[in-house]
């Protein structure tokens, strides 16, 4: 079928920030007395929303509290940050089909997923985040919303993710799913370049 937007997730899929973020997190954590959170604990959980961050590693924190010291802190592990391979291609690719893209990721505010995005050079037509919207992934919302700016169906739109929450997200709003790093959906793919094959229709 022909998608007219491609949605993506941003941490894992088009940038490489989770040694940014678990250093964050840990800077969360020493902030409150906490012990170290490994890194394999986080990674099983990575691209959730603050509030089952706090749930799981910050009991007693608001969610409003984390997104203010995870906003004002992660800027500080800004080197950690890369662009994952072929993301930058492939949003110029898109591009050149005239294939909308956004970003709808469940980093708390526009400005911090923004300036990410902007560092490694990885610029979509559209971005929602976490403070856009009532509820974050896997809530469809951020989907919805995407939609309303770029004025297209969820049912035209392919949605790229790296986690159970990108799939259940795109479940909810009616949306395609292909799954990287390991993720299963309508479509799976092992590199960003799989998405040509899925627009071509000749995905296998």
């Amino acid at each position: 079928m022909p998608f007219h937007a491609v949605f993506f997730d941003m941490d894992g899929v088009l940038i490489d920030s989770f040694d940014a973020a678990a250093a964050t997190m840990n800077d969360a954590a020493r902030e409150l007395g906490l012990p170290p959170i490994p890194s394999e604990t986080l990674r099983a959980v990575f691209g959730q929303s603050s509030q089952g961050d706090v749930e799981m590693f910050f009991p007693g924190w608001s969610a409003d509290a984390f997104d203010a010291f995870y906003s004002a802190r992660f800027p500080d592990h800004f080197d950690l940050v890369r662009p994952m391979p072929g993301a930058r291609s492939i949003l110029d690719d898109l591009d050149a089909r005239a294939i909308l893209t956004a970003v709808v990721t469940n980093t708390p505010t526009s400005t911090l997923a923004r300036t990410l995005l902007e560092r490694v050079d990885v610029i979509p037509h559209a971005l929602v985040t976490a403070g856009d919207v009532a509820h974050p992934k896997p809530a469809p919302d951020m989907i919805f919303r995407a939609c309303q700016v770029l004025d297209v169906e969820p049912w035209d739109v392919l949605v790229v993710g790296d986690s159970q929450f990108d799939k259940q997200a795109a479940a909810a709003a009616g949306s395609a799913f292909a799954g990287v790093n390991g993720v299963g959906g309508n479509f799976t793919i092992e590199h960003l370049s799989g998405i040509h094959a899925i627009l071509d229709g000749s995905y296998r």
